[in-house]
Parts: structure tokens; sequence; C-alpha cells
């Protein structure tokens, strides 16, 4: 989603270059001890490793498939149980309450108490009589899963009741097979987020389970909290590679209801009815006006103020805030599996030196641990143990709420380090693209590189993400490559398709794009005879066909394939859905190739309020619309206000890619330059020697980015009358950019231009655009 506008010529829009790529090879500092000295190593290595591990798997699948009865929820006598038949919902996902003081209430011994129908309620049950997936969204405690379960008892009391279990690596294929089984059934999905991910539900296995065939029918019904759903769907924070792609494009594929933490007053009332029977209900409508009835009754409010106040000394519980505080650091860092205790114990002492250390007197292990364990207000307890031996959960309300702003800190590297030593490697995917939303590239690579190496083939695309971030193209293509062609024989289609789907971005990205071109024709092809023309990932491969049409010269057609899928995706998802906001990008991009600015400018500025609104201000399509808007409006004439928009595009990518990424440095590179190009030429010279510290610091002297910059002071230097230093700086860049970017790079050509003639009219860097 990079491509600007698409005007020949000019120094900052542009359809498509040739981009120079180091003649070291970065690949071979991202997989020290896998790839070696030279690329030609990468094949055998990688290869041999991924065979390795690809028998490994099939062996673990084998067991696993021996042993699925287990990936299930059953009843005392082994079957999948009825929907009527559910009687503990605390073992489905509904958070526990205190138990009834009233001896005489008729509720007294009871885990959650009687249900309060809530005001969403009706179009829950409605959404189960029509839909095949029901995705409930809220905040932690807002009572998701239990207004879920009711209306699905109201609904459906007479189906299977399928319940997965998201610790076990076979739960979904387990449920698949056993709708089959089944004339009726729910597929229960409690923190849909869990079953989320590398081996988890993709839009092929949502349909296997949604259309079992025959006259069998079968609903999902899925709850996520609402900073799970944002994690997911924000670019910045998931990542953009085709695997967190199929993440996202089954959650759009639900309908999705809404249910609020704070509950509405007819909700209050009916509570406060019931609370006669039931005085956990009357004290949640006491609390009503600053808390949501089902958070106060899960002690939400109460078990995050208890976890804070246990730093105090004298509370004598200061290495359970330490061990609590390291579980929610675990689970920000991408670990949704439970945690095991050893690793608990190691990560919570650097909470505990931090804070003071010994000075805390701090209580025993033991001690900590079974306070932290301990249910407080008889409801829920800040770690919840699973059913493995030593392992834990975090109470996702205390994530959220750091989450959301309440003592949010920087994840140490230490942490990092040993999170991705200690997991698996499909948890260590999701670590890696969790560190690339906390633009921490390093802790990717390295997380994506362990995922890899154990099997996980999918961390390629990430490996690919972070190559092609930093222009390192050809080396994500190869890196993609050697993965496809060292698959074991049994990868799954859909991780086939996700690295497919990466490569082609990455071939065309690296210049050829009528290779891209007949990449993406083919997968297109495919996901139209699987899935249909109006399904997101089949216009997704539409959109990409309009992509590399145009950038192979056909702008006309690549504009007609465009229009035609934005209207596809109207009618099929609607004007909010992000598909359809990718689908205006390529009708604005391909409208301004085929000349007709103004009518592009209008695109664009329509579609930056769109993208904001539906994806956020800080999301990396949004920035990509936003920049686009800033060239075209530039190329209609319009320069200060070109700048101005440019302005707040560096601002927004500091925040989304980082200070230090080439995104960032690419839009401060472009920003000098066209402060120049309104006069202020020392200005410009100033901000020029800004990005070339700054690059040269990050990138290192070599980088592109470093040599561009260099190049453009040395222009602004001539423009301000200084040709004889400007042509010095020309001269030293010269050798420079031919050892790092070869004798036909642009920059290597246009440096040995102005060495004869410093003066000789602009040429400005630009910088890749695909």
């Amino acid at each position: 989603m990079r491509t600007w506008g698409t005007r020949r010529g000019g120094w900052w829009l542009l359809v498509a270059v040739a981009v120079g790529v180091s003649s070291v090879s970065w690949l071979s500092h991202l997989l020290p001890g896998v790839v070696g000295g030279a690329l030609v190593a990468v094949a055998a290595t990688v290869g041999a490793a991924l065979s390795q591990r690809g028998q490994q798997l099939i062996d673990q699948d084998a067991s696993r498939t021996a042993s699925s009865g287990d990936a299930l929820l059953r009843d005392r006598g082994g079957r999948i149980p009825k929907v009527r038949d559910i009687e503990d919902l605390i073992e489905i996902g509904v958070h526990p309450t205190a138990p009834e003081r009233d001896r005489d209430s008729p509720t007294v011994g009871a885990r959650a108490p009687a249900f309060v129908r809530r005001a969403r309620s009706p179009e829950i049950e409605a959404a189960l009589r029509t839909h095949s997936f029901v995705l409930l969204v809220g905040e932690s405690t807002a009572g998701k899963s239990r207004a879920a379960f009711e209306a699905v008892r109201a609904v459906l009391p007479e189906a299977a009741f399928i319940a997965p279990d998201p610790a076990h690596p076979s739960a979904l294929q387990a449920a698949t097979t056993a709708v089959q089984s089944e004339r009726r059934s729910v597929v229960w999905l409690d923190d849909v987020e869990r079953y989320l991910g590398a081996g988890g539900l993709t839009p092929y296995l949502l349909r296997r389970l949604t259309h079992p065939g025959g006259s069998r029918t079968t609903v999902v019904v899925a709850t996520i909290r609402a900073q799970e759903r944002a994690r997911h769907l924000d670019v910045q924070q998931a990542g953009d590679g085709p695997g967190r792609r199929t993440v996202r494009d089954v959650l759009l594929s639900a309908h999705e209801i809404r249910l609020d933490r704070r509950w509405h007053e007819d909700e209050v009332a009916r509570a406060r009815e019931q609370g006669h029977q039931d005085s956990r209900l009357a004290r949640a409508v006491e609390s009503a006006g600053r808390y949501g009835i089902a958070e106060f009754l899960a002690a939400g409010p109460q078990l995050l103020a208890a976890w804070q106040d246990a730093w105090a000394p004298e509370g004598g519980h200061t290495r359970g805030a330490a061990l609590v505080s390291a579980a929610v650091e675990a689970r920000r860092a991408g670990w949704s599996r439970p945690l095991p205790g050893a690793l608990l114990r190691d990560l919570h002492e650097q909470h505990l030196t931090a804070r003071g250390g010994p000075s805390l007197r701090p209580e025993s292990w033991d001690e900590a641990l079974s306070w932290a364990t301990t249910p407080l207000y008889a409801t829920s307890s800040m770690l919840l143990p699973h059913d493995s031996p030593d392992s834990y959960y975090v109470f996702d309300y205390l994530s959220d709420s750091v989450d959301a702003g309440l003592g949010d800190s920087p994840i140490p590297d230490g942490t990092w380090t040993r999170l991705i030593a200690a997991a698996e490697p499909d948890v260590c995917e999701d670590i890696g693209w969790t560190a690339v939303a906390h633009t921490k590239r390093a802790v990717a690579r390295d997380a994506f590189q362990r995922a890899l190496g154990d099997g996980v083939l999918t961390a390629a695309v990430g490996l690919a993400l972070l190559m092609g971030d930093e222009w390192h193209l050809e080396e994500a293509c190869q890196v993609l490559r050697t993965t496809l062609a060292s698959a074991p024989a049994d990868t799954a289609a859909e991780v086939r398709f996700a690295l497919r789907s990466s490569l082609a971005w990455w071939t065309g990205g690296a210049g050829n794009t009528e290779e891209a071109l007949a990449l993406v024709t083919a997968q297109y092809e495919e996901r139209r005879d699987r899935y249909g023309e109006d399904q997101a990932e089949t216009l997704d491969r539409a959109l990409s066909v309009a992509r590399w049409t145009g950038n192979s010269g056909r702008t006309t057609d690549a504009l007609d394939l465009a229009l035609a899928t934005r209207e596809r995706a109207l009618a099929a998802l609607g004007p909010d859905h992000p598909m359809t906001i990718h689908a205006g990008f390529e009708v604005a991009v391909w409208t301004g190739a085929n000349g007709r600015t103004t009518e592009a400018v209008s695109l664009w500025r329509a579609l930056a309020a769109d993208a904001r609104r539906v994806l956020g201000t800080h999301d990396r399509t949004t920035n990509f619309v936003d920049w686009n808007l800033a060239g075209t409006v530039t190329e209609s004439g319009d320069t200060s206000q070109g700048l101005n928009l440019l302005a707040n595009v560096v601002r927004d990518r500091s925040v989304i890619f980082g200070g230090d990424h080439p995104w960032t440095f690419a839009g401060r590179l472009q920003f000098a330059g066209l402060t120049g190009e309104t006069g202020q030429l020392e200005e410009a010279r100033t901000l020029l020697n800004a990005v070339v510290e700054d690059a040269e610091r990050a990138l290192g002297h070599d980088h592109e980015l470093t040599l561009a910059g260099r190049h453009q002071h040395a222009l602004w230097t001539a423009r301000s009358g200084q040709p004889g230093e400007a042509a010095d700086q020309f001269r030293i860049l010269l050798a420079d950019c031919e050892h790092n970017l070869g004798p036909d790079h642009p920059l290597t050509q246009d440096c040995r231009a102005r060495v004869a003639d410093p003066s000789r009219p602009p040429w400005y860097y630009e910088p890749p655009s695909w």
C-alpha cells in the first residue's frame, strides 16, 4: 500500500524504480548461523532445517491426532454436550463472581448471578438465526461471554456445543471433524484471538466449520476484547504480511455486535429489579455510575487496585506484584499462551529489582504465587492457573488496563530475549509481529528467525517485511523463495499461499513488475475459484492485479480494474471495510497516473478522511494515503499546503514506524527538499544535516538513504551559490555511491554528472515506491 501518486518525473512521485541493493548481503547478517556468508548457502541450509522440522511436525501431528479427543469440551460421559446441558458457565469463559452473602437467597452457591438481559440480546439472538459467524466485541468484563451464551441457549438449546481448547494444537481440526457428525452445532470460540495466528483460524478453515455440508448447520460464536480486535486490525500493530491479512479477513468476515462495558439505563433497571433476588446485582447497581455491572461483578477495578497497592512493602506482597507485572508484560509482548511458572519466576526478578529489590522485603516465591492465584473478593485471581502443570494466564482486565495507558512503559530488551528463548515456535512468530508494532525491529528479526528455523514457515513473511522495509528487496524475495522451495510436501495450502502472496509483493517492489503481475494473476484466479469474486481475499488479489498492471505501464487498464474492484468491495463489504479503503487507494493512484490530477486530489482528500475514520490516524495505510495527498497537492501547484501535509506525514511516521525507520527518514528527506523548493535554502541544508547524521547513526554510513541525504545536501549547497564546495561534496559522494550502490544507480550517475557541472538542473533522489 506504499505507492504514492504516479506522475512521471518530478522528485517525489513515482510509479516504479529500479531500487539499488547493497552488494553486501543483508541476509547474511539477518540469519547468522543459518546462512553463512553467501546467499547460495541459504537454500541448502534453511531447506535442511525446514525438512528436519517438517518431519518433526508430521510426527507431532500423528500423535496429536491420536489424542484429539482432549481438544474439545466434553461431558462426564466423554460426549460433546448439548447447549442446554452446559451448567458451569465459568468453564466456557464467563468470569466468576463473589458468592451470594445472603444464605436465604435463591442464588446462594451460584458462581454467577442470574442473567440480566442486555440491550443487545435481541440483536444477538437474531444474528444467530441468520448468520454463520457471530462475533461479540467489547472491553474486558463487558459481559460478552455471558450475553453470547445466553443468546445461544435461547435460540439453539438442542445444538451440539463444540468448544475447542485454545491451548491444544489440534483443537480447530477436531472441531472441523466434530461438526460433520452433528445435525446442528455451535462452535464456541471465546476470546477468539487465542485461535488466531500461526496454525490458527483461516478463511478456508472457517468456511469448513460453517459449511459442514448436507443438511448440517453450524454457527460459529466468538468473543473478542476490543483491544485485541484493534491490535489485529491495525496494520501498524499487527503487521501487513499475508498471514496478518488472513487474521484480519477472518475477523472482518464476522457479523459483529458491540457490547458496551458501561450498561444502559434499561439494563441497569433490569439489574436493579433482579437485585431483589441477588445481593450481588444490588451491589453492582450501586456502582453503575462508575463501572459496568459485569465489570463490577468480576471485580476488575478491585483487582487492578490490589495489584498496584501490592507494591507497598507493608502489604507483604511486593514479589506478588512483580510476578503479576511480569505476566502482564509478557502478554503485552505477544505471548498469548499459558505462561510457564519457571519463565515468570525468571522475568519477575527485573521488576522486583527495578522497584527496590531487597528493600521491599519481598515474600517468598511460593507466597507470591499463592497470592497471585488466589481469587480476591471471591471472584477472579490476577493469575489464572491453566490445566497444564505450573502454567498461568493473566487476568485480561489487567493487561488491557496497561494497554490503555495505566502504567504503560517500554518492554525491556531482556524481556524480549527471554520470551523468544522460551516460546514455542508459533508464539515466537506472534512475538515477532508484536515487536514490529513496538518498533523493535531487531527483536522482531530474532523472533521471526527463531520461528522460521523451528518450522513456522509464515515467519518468512515477517522476515521479508523487515528486509523490504529496509529496502533490501532482493533479499526479501530470496528468503521467501528459499522457504517455499524447502517447505515440506504436506505444507498447508494456506501457508504456501501466504508465502507466495508476500513473494509477489516484494518481486514487484524489486522492479520485476511483469513477474509480479503473473504471480498475482494466478493467485487471484485461485481465490476467485475457491471463494468467489466478492470475498475479501479475492478482492485483495484483484487489487494486486490492478497494482502491477499499472506499474507495468498499462495505467488505463489499472484504473478500470481498480474501479471495478471498488464497486464489488462496496457492494459486498460496505464503505467501512478496510478492503474498500484499499480499493479507493488504487482508484486514486491510477486516476492520478492517467493525468487527472485535480480529480486525484479530491479522491485522496476523501480517502484520507475515510481512512482516519475506519483505520485510525496511526495506521500505515492512512499514512500512505496522506503521503499521496501531500504529493498530489504539491503536483497541482500548491507547494505550501503540500509542505504542511508532508510535515504531518513525517510526524505520524515517527509514531507508526519509529524515528529510525527508513520510511521516516525518506519523509524527512522529502520534507527538506520541499522546504528548499519554497526558497528556504539554509533551512533545507540544516534539515539535511540532521537527516544525514541520524541516518548514518541508525542505518549506517553506506545506506542508500544516508547517501541520498548527502546528495541532496550537496544540491542545496550548489543552489546556495557555492558550486566549488558542492563539487567537492559530489566528488567524495561519487566514490561512496560507486562502491555501495554500483556504477549504474541513479544516485551514482547524477553524482558523476555533477562533479563536472554542480549547477546543472536539479535532480532529486526518489525513494522506492511500488
